[in-house]
């Protein structure tokens, strides 16, 4: 989205595409990085988590700032709950991920006899 047609710098949209920048940038550096071991994939997902769920706030902000404005398309609105959900949905997936890691890795734990 043009942030530019709606309003100038410092605004809601310029702002929240802003955020997206940087949380994209570190969900890109997240994604990159390599985890060792049960532990460290597991933390790396809860990493990858987090990001999506700040992706999906910052989405959730924009829709709030559209909803309060006139002249904006509906697309808009149909785009941001599309993007909103989508990350939401990302996150839900690596928060299971990072469960079922360290459910494994409390497992292999338990069956070696190290502590957790």
């Amino acid at each position: 989205m043009d942030t530019q047609v709606f309003a100038g710098r410092g605004s809601v949209p310029q702002t929240v595409s802003s955020a997206l920048t940087r949380v994209r940038q570190a969900q890109t550096e997240a994604l990159s990085q390599t985890a060792t071991g049960r532990c460290g994939r597991a933390r790396k997902m809860g990493r990858i988590a987090k990001l999506y769920e700040r992706e999906a706030r910052w989405w959730h902000v924009l829709g709030r700032w559209t909803c309060r404005q006139t002249g904006i398309p509906v697309v808009f609105d149909s785009a941001i709950v599309a993007a909103s959900s989508a990350a939401d949905r990302r996150a839900k997936q690596y928060r299971e991920w990072e469960r079922a890691a360290w459910d494994r890795a409390l497992r292999v734990a338990a069956d070696s006899g190290v502590a957790a």
